[in-house]
């Protein structure tokens, strides 16, 4: 619990910091207007999360041998089809089938990575156990 309690100190304190700063500049200066709203949106998503993830472990996370395992699995296989996509993505752009800004890859990836991390704990943890 003392670990709980210190990392929403932390997040709060980053957050409430995030966002005095970023109204500091909305007022103070014209020319940051877009860095002080998105210093606020970024505080403000902190307390969220902050917020969710307090809620969601007062009584402690479920973690065991089983589920460390799983998440340990789930993510080695997102790290290796993040990596074939981020192949292809090379293929593509060196053969110039398609022209690709690094954001679009940057997108491609994110995305990648997110969907088929979860994807694949969700696979394993319907499936049981994995081996």
């Amino acid at each position: 619990m003392e670990k709980l309690e210190r990392y929403l100190k932390i997040s709060y304190s980053i957050a409430t910091a995030l966002i005095l700063t970023g109204v500091a500049l909305l007022v103070l200066s014209e020319n940051y207007h877009q860095g002080g709203i998105s210093l606020i949106n970024i505080g403000a998503v902190i307390i969220f999360v902050t917020f969710l993830r307090a809620k969601r472990y007062r009584s402690g996370p479920l973690k065991d041998e089983r589920t460390v395992r799983i998440g340990s699995y789930g993510l080695s296989y997102s790290w290796f089809v993040s990596f074939l996509v981020l192949n292809i993505l090379f293929w593509i752009d060196n053969m110039a089938l398609i022209k690709l800004t690094v954001a679009q890859v940057l997108a491609i990836m994110f995305f990648v990575m997110i969907v088929t991390a979860k994807g694949f704990q969700w696979y394993l943890f319907r499936k049981g156990d994995v081996e």
